[in-house]
């Protein structure tokens, strides 16, 4: 099977958010059949691990990676996941290892775990240091590390930048960064620093504005530097609207 890092990038991400396996493989099997390269398993919306096998894996020969989000933040996809039982860190990080062996291509890592913060960063050594060890512990099974950082705010280019640098310092395989925007004007800004990230941080990224005003614009993220496009199944509970559709993003991909 190919590793999310051996992808040629860009590439389109399916991002699956079911409540059962059945149902995440149906929906996974979609986005993979309407163009997607890999696919994203949010484990937050699965009631638990059952039935996630190496062949739930494997069938596709294509990546297939989780993330666990914290149950607040699952309140994006809609109502259906917005009172999602609350894990721990250690549990959300331990259900994404546990599904290493089986076949998982990877994994997901906020900028804060193991330190909760309302900023979704920290600093602490500790935290850090543990952090360390679960992307240590991914690459020790060949799997890629996806570091994220969801900041509720606009960031300046200084921000985004030396953020990033950190997280790549980390482990990152593929740094990941969602701002939060509400103006067009903070929505254009997004993509310059994109384009500053795509010159100065020597590691594959995906650099997102999430807000009414940046949805036009996330189709065309790859042309400023985005190594993938997270994109909608054409069936299952994924509705978030800054999301496109797999074969819309499949599309503008292959227009490059």
């Amino acid at each position: 099977m190919v590793s999310l890092a051996q992808l040629p990038r860009p590439f389109v991400v399916g991002v699956v958010v079911e409540r059962d396996s059945a149902a995440a493989a149906r929906v996974a099997a979609a986005a993979f059949r309407t163009g997607a390269d890999a696919v994203e398993l949010n484990l937050a919306s699965l009631r638990d691990n059952a039935c996630l096998d190496r062949r739930f894996f494997t069938r596709w020969r294509r990546p297939l990676y989780t993330s666990c989000r914290r149950a607040p933040f699952m309140a994006v996809y809609g109502a259906a996941f917005a009172r999602l039982p609350a894990l721990s860190d250690e549990a959300r990080m331990a259900r994404q290892l546990a599904l290493l062996d089986p076949g998982s291509a990877g994994l997901d890592i906020e900028a804060d775990t193991f330190a909760s913060n309302c900023d979704e960063w920290t600093d602490d050594r500790t935290a850090i240091r543990r952090q360390r060890a679960v992307a240590a512990a991914a690459h020790r099974h060949g799997a890629a590390v996806i570091w994220s950082w969801h900041p509720p705010r606009k960031l300046t280019q200084t921000e985004a930048l030396r953020g990033a640098w950190k997280l790549r310092d980390r482990g990152a395989d593929f740094v990941k960064i969602v701002e939060r925007v509400r103006t067009r004007a903070e929505a254009l800004d997004s993509l310059a620093i994109s384009l500053v990230l795509r010159e100065k941080l020597g590691r594959p990224f995906v650099f997102l504005a999430l807000g009414a005003e940046a949805v036009r614009f996330r189709p065309f993220m790859t042309a400023f530097g985005a190594s993938y496009l997270l994109a909608r199944p054409p069936v299952g509970a994924n509705r978030l609207p800054a999301q496109p559709l797999v074969a819309s993003a499949r599309a503008l991909i292959d227009l490059r």
